[in-house]
């Protein structure tokens, strides 16, 4: 991926930047997650930022984090993710196979799966959403997921429902589409934001009008030439350093 480009060094001013919504996921994965994502809201990076309540976050990393004044989003994870993401850290080829071994042997995010079932992720999300409460002392501004899984019908149903009940006013789905590569990702959300449209446009939540995410974009200056009309959300992953380092000298 080739973020940088002539063209785009410059751009990112005035009504463009006005119009990109840049968040940083996984804050509370590992501690260079943390400290990245600090380091990028400090400097006037961010513009929301999701947090995995069941990670790392210490006391005094969430005060820094809400003395910012960025948004600060719940980033739900199921349990299986979590099991996963516990043994396998960041290695991206385990972590791949296993993801292969889930699918084929069942542990697969679906709702006939007692470990995924509706009940049982209703109950973990809303867990999570008073785990939040409990580190940061308030409710989140907003939800998205690690892996998007928040965007499978029967999750973003719960998702929309939790959001109602917790007056939670913005999940992340893209009023208009996305924005970006079409790779396999993008293909595969597409589809389940079009199953997903219906109900979303019957909440009273709201969202960006497109969504990306950073590693969809192979040339920044080509992109924003292309980008449509109204609000889009990046999000990025800080704890990769070429999106830190991106994010920090560039936007």
């Amino acid at each position: 991926m080739s973020l940088r480009d002539d063209f785009y060094l410059g751009m990112i001013e005035g009504n463009i930047r006005k119009n990109l919504i840049l968040s940083a996921d996984d804050f509370g994965k590992s501690e260079l997650a943390n400290k990245n994502i600090l380091k990028l809201a400090k400097a006037g990076k961010l513009d929301r930022i999701s947090v995995m309540v069941d990670g790392g976050i210490s006391q005094e990393e969430a005060m820094e984090l809400l003395a910012v004044g960025v948004k600060v989003d719940i980033h739900f994870e199921l349990i299986w993710q979590k099991r996963r993401r516990n043994l396998l850290k960041d290695h991206t080829l385990r972590q791949g196979i296993v993801f292969f071994a889930n699918y084929l042997w069942g542990d697969w995010p679906v709702p006939e799966h007692p470990r995924s079932g509706t009940a049982s992720v209703k109950r973990e999300w809303k867990d999570q959403i008073e785990k939040f409460r409990k580190i940061f002392n308030r409710l989140p501004d907003g939800i998205s997921s690690h892996e998007h899984v928040h965007y499978f019908p029967a999750y973003f149903s719960i998702a929309l429902e939790l959001a109602d009940s917790y007056e939670i006013p913005f999940v992340r789905f893209g009023n208009k589409g996305f924005a970006g590569k079409r790779n396999s990702v993008y293909l595969i959300l597409k589809i389940m934001r079009w199953l997903n449209k219906k109900k979303f446009f019957c909440s009273n939540v709201s969202s960006s009008d497109y969504f990306a995410s950073l590693d969809w974009i192979e040339n920044f200056g080509e992109f924003l030439k292309n980008i449509p009309e109204g609000q889009t959300e990046i999000a990025c992953h800080p704890e990769r350093m070429e999106e830190y380092n991106f994010a920090l000298n560039n936007l």
